[in-house]
């Protein structure tokens, strides 16, 4: 994995070794490499070590979609939607499989377009199974404040999503749309956890250091009270320097340029959309157990 970038830090000169155009989202849209480990014999072959194996090949062979995936653009978002709706559809069903899919898209969408918006170069997204998907962008932001508002537009365009798909099962009592609502809300709810390369920890950055923190504490306690999640323990320690970076700068002018009006605005939109996500989940959750049982 490269170095920690900005925004948990001053964006600092690119070091020779950097490739040309290298900056912060690459660490957070971007697959994460984990170096592969030495393979060990055992006789257990249970699904959570399977399920860890799988997602440590794909983030060590990641460098090899990050050097193909600018070129092919939209053909390379069609092809990786289609890998990983297969791979979703083998576990859990087609109709699962597409909502999904779906709502990965449009939440993905939502960071393309601001970034877009904000005159700078982004990518299409390339799904990577049971991880998400990444977007590229190719240029830094100039402070947290633009980071971050990069981040909350994911989230946003995610819940509208999420929330039309829930509006539409009201009018069709379709259960597939149910279903593609409450994925929808629980993967953004998720995403807006305040620790590391989450949504949440790029949009919290602005407003204190201490919320990486309370990100972590949440994830850890997720640990005590939850079954473990393959997914859980990568989003901790891919956090653990992002976390220590952001402490290490808290001083720089990367995040003290941004006004305290921002950074109220930006943590107030963080908890509006925490406290519909959790509603929302929680009553799409309710209405599904009645209904399936």
């Amino acid at each position: 994995m490269s170095t920690v970038p900005p925004p948990y830090g001053p964006p600092p000169p690119p070091p020779p070794e950097e490739p040309p155009g290298y900056q912060p989202f690459d660490s957070y849209y971007r697959p994460q490499q984990v170096p592969q480990q030495p393979q060990r014999r055992t006789g257990r072959n249970g699904l959570l070590g399977g399920l860890v194996a799988a997602l440590l090949t794909i983030l060590a062979y990641g460098k090899y979609a990050i050097l193909l995936i600018p070129k092919l653009g939209a053909f390379g978002t069609l092809i990786t939607m289609l890998v990983s709706f297969g791979a979703y559809a083998i576990f859990f069903g087609p109709w699962f499989a597409a909502g999904l899919v779906l709502m990965i898209l449009v939440h993905e969408m939502g960071h393309v377009v601001e970034i877009r918006r904000q005159g700078m170069a982004a990518t299409a997204p390339l799904f990577i199974p049971f991880l998400g998907a990444a977007v590229f962008m190719r240029q830094n932001s100039r402070n947290a404040l633009q980071q971050a508002q990069v981040a909350i537009a994911g989230p946003l365009a995610g819940t509208a999503g999420a929330t039309a798909a829930f509006v539409l099962y009201g009018q069709t009592h379709w259960l597939p749309l149910l279903v593609w609502a409450h994925l929808g809300f629980f993967i953004n709810l998720f995403n807006l956890i305040p620790l590391g390369m989450l949504d949440g920890g790029w949009i919290m950055a602005v407003v204190s250091k201490w919320f990486q923190l309370i990100g972590l504490a949440a994830l850890l306690l997720s640990l005590l009270f939850l079954p473990v999640s393959p997914i859980i323990l990568l989003v901790i320690l891919l956090g653990l320097p992002v976390l220590f970076a952001r402490f290490r700068g808290d001083d720089a002018e990367y995040y003290r340029s941004v006004p305290p009006q921002a950074r109220l605005a930006m943590g107030g939109a963080w908890l509006f959309l925490v406290a519909f996500l959790a509603f929302a989940t929680f009553q799409s959750q309710e209405l599904l157990t009645r209904l399936v049982g």
